[in-house]
Order: C-alpha cells, then sequence, then structure tokens
C-alpha cells in the first residue's frame, strides 16, 4: 500500500520523497531467529525504495550494516558509513578532540581525564569520544560509565561465553591494554550467524564496546568506561 500510494502522490504532485528510518536493522537484532520476517522486511525495503521515481532520498540509521544478506542483499543502492569505515562521517559519528577541548574549558573539567574515559575510537584520522558520556560528564561532572544508562552488556555475554577460538581470552588481553588482530571480512551483518572469534569481535566493534584499529587489523578496548562495561561482562 504504501509502495502504491507514494507512486500515486509522485504522479500528482511530482514531488519527491524523503525517507528516514531510525534502528533500520532492529528486527534482526530483536527477532533474530525469524528468518521469514526478515526475507519479508528486506523485500519491503527493496521495493519501497530501489529505482522508485519517487525516492529523492533514503536514510537508515542501524548498527548492523545492511550487505552479505545472500540473495538478499539487494539494498546495494546505499552509500554505508561504519564503525569499520566511516568516511566523511566520522568527526560527525562523536565528539573530537578539538570539541572536547573547548567543551572542557567551557564547563571547567579536566581533559586528560575526559580523554582516559570516554575517548579512543579511531575513525578515519579522528580520535572520536562517546557522545552520550561528553555530555553528561559535561552537565553532570561525574566520572562513571553512562554506557550502561543506554546499553546493557547482558546482551554480549553471550557473545563471549560462546569463547569461539579464545574469545574470553581476547576479550581479557585487551582489558590489559593489548590489541588483538581481526578480521572483519568475514562478519555476515547479522547476529545469527557467528562462526568465529573474529565475527563476534567484528559486532562488538560495530556496537561500540570495542574500538577497531584499521591500519593494524586490531581490535582494542577503547577507553575506561568501555573497559568498565566489559570487565563486569567477563565477570
Amino acid at each position: 500500500d504504501l509502495v502504491r500510494t507514494s507512486k500515486d502522490i509522485f504522479s500528482q504532485k511530482r514531488e519527491k520523497f524523503i525517507f528516514i528510518i531510525d534502528e533500520w536493522d532492529s528486527i534482526f537484532r530483536v527477532h533474530r531467529d525469524n528468518a521469514t520476517a526478515q526475507k519479508e522486511y528486506l523485500d519491503f525495503l527493496r521495493d519501497l525504495l530501489k529505482g522508485q521515481p519517487y525516492v529523492a532520498l533514503a536514510y537508515m540509521t542501524g548498527i548492523l550494516p545492511i550487505k552479505k544478506y545472500g540473495q538478499h542483499s539487494a539494498l546495494n543502492m546505499f552509500d554505508e558509513f561504519t564503525m569499520l569505515s566511516a568516511g566523511v562521517f566520522a568527526p560527525y559519528i562523536g565528539f573530537t578532540n578539538d570539541e572536547v577541548r573547548l567543551l572542557c574549558s567551557n564547563y571547567n573539567r579536566d581533559y586528560e581525564k575526559v580523554k582516559r574515559w570516554y575517548d579512543g575510537y579511531i575513525l578515519e584520522e579522528y580520535q572520536v569520544y562517546n557522545p552520550k558520556a561528553v555530555v553528561s560528564v559535561m552537565l553532570k561532572g561525574t566520572f562513571k560509565s553512562y554506557w550502561s544508562e543506554t546499553a546493557s552488556y547482558d546482551a554480549i555475554v553471550p557473545l563471549i561465553n560462546m569463547n569461539y577460538d579464545g574469545l574470553k581470552t581476547a576479550i581479557i588481553e585487551m582489558l590489559s591494554g593489548d590489541k588483538v588482530k581481526v578480521n572483519v571480512a568475514t562478519f555476515r551483518n547479522d547476529t545469527v550467524n557467528f562462526k568465529n572469534k573474529d565475527d563476534v569481535l567484528t559486532y562488538l566493534i560495530h556496537l561500540g564496546y570495542i574500538g577497531y584499529d584499521d591500519v593494524r587489523n586490531a581490535a582494542f578496548i577503547p577507553n575506561e568506561e568501555i573497559r568498565q562495561e566489559l570487565k563486569n561482562a567477563v565477570e
């Protein structure tokens, strides 16, 4: 009905639509085992958006990239910007160093402490800070993990317990400050088809629980906030 109605409106008004879809991938995370619903959803998005004359722009946000769904990889008309390849959006995903220095000056906060707690994500040439945490520490002045206010580490405990290829050991190594080699190319962009340690680590990168160094192809714990969350998850 939406496709037909959009076509009818466009044929009369000759004005295109901008589609904005937040958390586009929710069905793949919340209903991870419902392959039938996922297929129907992808078919719907393809029919709604791909090659339609009434579409000016489609902007979708989520955690998972949209490729590698077998024959349903038909949403290939999108440019993707992810935690692995942020492109031109890199400085806008979180606060940059310069922005945090200015905020610390304005709010009289300890810049080095803010950096230790909330910095560490490497996106292109930028060091990026957790935006929610930076806003919270500026307003409240309390250095703690604000991550648990927006996400629960309970979601990643089952992943760690899979312990593919020594996954727990890799997590503990990162907690101690080391970087761990990871092949991000094997990830199938869903939460069901985990085959090895690299798949789980790549998913954790997309979730923001660990950072990624694309020069060294390595995963690491970006800051003290995430270190505390992962420490709780491991325990």
